[in-house]
């Protein structure tokens, strides 16, 4: 066979395997289109170019997507207008530590207290009170007379000798019920006298380091401060009154101050 007509054969026989595949692919899309499954090896890969605006739009969903799962993890919080209500509270009532808690009953609540008085509000009903000012006025007058019941029997001497409140807590509910709550100590005259002592001692004491070595040697050789403690809890003012002037001091067993 010369060469021409070599090439012409070979041409020929590429064009015929051209056709036949051409017409594999013609079948197969035929069979695919009646629902005929075809199971095909891909081995391919592809590398697609993204547009501007295709980027745009896979970043915008994922943004969305997070600030999703930003607003569940969050669901809890208070609102803005809740969190600008209790920085006002705080404010006003410079005498109090307010605490926002989910358990009213929980002894860490009021770690961070600094104060002699906390109020404790269950987030619901902090929320009722940024959006309704007469009632937040209703529930803050409640909080005062409640104070004002314990500084009255303090002042005048009602608790009796070497009695006095600790630390006093007002716990409000997300249905605006009210409990009372407060921690009284009792000392003896000579162990007020002495805790007064020591306390005038603790600040003389920063100033004077060297002189704060000695002092504690003398400390040693004394018998340690003891008190008596009682809590009482209620929910009305008349009944919380009742239960601070009925503690029998003489029922309860003095520990280390």
């Amino acid at each position: 066979m010369n060469p021409i007509t070599s090439s012409v054969a070979s041409l020929y026989g590429q064009s015929m395997q051209n056709a036949s595949r051409a017409k594999s692919m013609a079948n197969i899309t035929k069979a695919a289109n009646k629902g005929e499954n075809i199971a095909e090896k891909n081995d391919f890969s592809y590398n697609l170019d993204i547009s501007d605006a295709g980027r745009a739009a896979l970043s915008n969903e994922q943004i969305k997507v997070q600030k999703n799962e930003s607003d569940k993890a969050e669901s809890g919080a208070l609102s803005e207008k809740a969190q600008d209500f209790l920085a006002k509270l705080k404010e006003k009532y410079k005498d109090y530590d307010f605490f926002v808690t989910d358990n009213l009953d929980d002894e860490n609540a009021t770690a961070g207290a600094t104060k002699k008085y906390s109020v404790l509000l269950k987030p619901e009903e902090l929320e009722k009170m940024a959006n309704d000012e007469e009632y937040a006025d209703k529930m803050m007058g409640k909080v005062d007379e409640a104070v004002g019941i314990t500084k009255k029997v303090e002042e005048s001497g009602e608790l009796g000798e070497g009695v006095s409140f600790k630390k006093i807590s007002i716990k409000i509910d997300d249905e605006g019920n009210m409990r009372m709550f407060a921690e009284l100590e009792k000392m003896s005259e000579a162990q007020a006298k002495r805790a007064e002592e020591a306390k005038e001692k603790k600040a003389e004491e920063k100033a004077e380091a060297e002189k704060a070595a000695k002092d504690d040697k003398g400390d040693e050789e004394q018998s340690p401060l003891t008190v008596k403690r009682a809590t009482v809890e209620a929910d009305n003012e008349q009944d919380f009154l009742a239960k601070i002037l009925g503690i029998n001091w003489d029922e309860i067993e003095a520990v280390e101050a």
